[in-house]
């Protein structure tokens, strides 16, 4: 296991606030099923307004990422990042604030903008300070801390919702949002220039040159596989982000009954199903099976089943039930991670970070569209601004069969067995 040098530990201390950025980020992202019956009632929207209200988050965040890239390339990585981060700041304030839907639309767009280089420009920084051999370590505390911020959004948000109400929430991170931007300016440092050469630097960068050629980009959206697995984690992070991150909430206010306190509650058995099937999975993927291709459609298959129980929910289900369908999804769709091993390996070393910059660029827009697609789907059903349980099913129902599409999809993803410290291509 890698040992920090004393002065990696002394690093690690600039890296806290990049971390609290990222938490921010899941926060925002995460936070709408919770206070989605609060949203409609004071914003006066329907089903369809509330999730296209949720969903502009994504769709701002996916648009962002190239230009991003080339903005981190051109002006470095921390002067980019502390600019969107202004811009997600105001976001903020403006949604906090918002009396209408087109001003929290407008809010909500700029936090995405504003949290889209949180996690890709710590990366970058991480690239720049630490040796390759501590990455893996740094950036899965970077990603531990960031789950955290989905933990943030569900019962300790709901609790703090109850005695103050969602727009003062939503100042308090906006004040903490402040205070990050500015540790991040006066403590951060782009790269110790002493030490790596630009070259170098340039080289090992985790993102993808944005000077990658029209032969690059043929390879990867040539390959087939490529477009089977962005369908997947269009389904996989587009229905998991419309449940977990939208749908549940009200699903669980409206058809079972609970309280704000009490959905939130239930709510946090998503991400504690995340955190322990991260780390369970990968190790299969990693140790056991040692094939990325069996592992994601083991788990797309395993998270679909868990979420038939929602499909009959006319009727409050029972609580047990409810939290292991919950609980069941977390675990299972943290194989999607696993995706970007998959296609990584699927294609030459130099055009990785293209391949999985565009699967990421499906999964954000995926959890867009599902969020703002099952919204109109259940206002249509329903014919009000009264959510009824037989919309809330028809519309899981459609999560779950486009779910199963995901699936069927992965079967005919060409597979990369990966033995010790090198891999092997089969033919599917």
């Amino acid at each position: 296991m890698f040992r920090f040098r004393k002065e990696q530990l002394k690093l690690a201390w600039m890296f806290v606030p990049l971390g609290l950025l990222f938490l921010m980020s899941q926060f925002y992202r995460s936070s709408s099923a919770v206070i989605a019956i609060d949203l409609m009632r004071d914003l006066h929207l329907n089903a369809e307004s509330l999730g296209f209200l949720s969903s502009i988050f994504f769709y701002a965040f996916a648009l962002v990422q190239l230009p991003m890239g080339a903005a981190m390339d051109l002006f470095g990585a921390k002067k980019t990042l502390v600019i969107l981060a202004i811009i997600g700041l105001i976001g903020a304030v403006m949604f906090a604030g918002a009396h209408s839907l087109g001003v929290a639309l407008v809010g909500r767009a700029l936090i995405g903008v504003g949290m889209a280089c949180a996690l890709m420009g710590t990366f970058k920084l991480l690239i720049n300070w630490y040796p390759k051999d501590a990455f893996g370590t740094a950036s899965g505390i970077i990603f531990s801390v960031g789950t955290l911020g989905v933990i943030v959004a569900t019962a300790p948000l709901a609790e703090f919702v109850a005695r103050v109400g969602w727009r003062f929430a939503f100042l308090g991170m906006a004040v903490l949002h402040l205070l990050v931007v500015v540790w991040i300016g006066l403590k951060v440092k782009e790269s110790p220039k002493s030490k790596i050469p630009e070259k170098v630097l340039q080289e090992d960068s985790f993102l993808p040159d944005t000077r990658a050629t029209r032969r690059d980009f043929l390879l990867v959206f040539k390959h087939p596989s490529f477009w089977l697995i962005a369908v997947a984690t269009f389904v996989r992070y587009g229905t998991y982000g419309a449940i977990s991150g939208l749908w549940a909430g009200p699903f669980l206010r409206e058809v079972c009954h609970f309280s704000l306190v009490e959905s939130g509650k239930y709510l946090l058995a998503f991400p504690l199903g995340f955190i322990v099937g991260g780390p369970v999975i990968g190790f299969v993927s990693d140790k056991i099976l040692k094939n990325r291709k069996q592992v994601v459609f083991l788990g797309l298959s395993g998270y679909t089943l868990l979420m038939l129980p929602l499909c009959f929910g006319y009727r409050p289900l029972p609580r047990l039930l409810l939290l292991i369908s919950f609980a069941g999804m977390g675990f299972f769709t943290s194989a999607g991670g696993i995706m970007y091993a998959n296609i990584k390996e699927l294609l030459p070393g130099k055009i990785s970070g293209l391949a999985m910059t565009g699967v990421n660029f499906f999964t954000m827009m995926g959890a867009a569209t599902f969020q703002y697609g099952i919204g109109a789907f259940i206002k249509r059903l329903s014919g009000t601004n009264i959510l009824t349980p037989s919309a809330f099913a028809w519309g899981f129902r459609v999560c779950f069969l486009a779910s199963l599409a995901g699936v069927a999809c992965y079967y005919f993803v060409r597979e990369a067995h990966v033995v010790g410290d090198r891999m092997e291509m089969g033919e599917v």
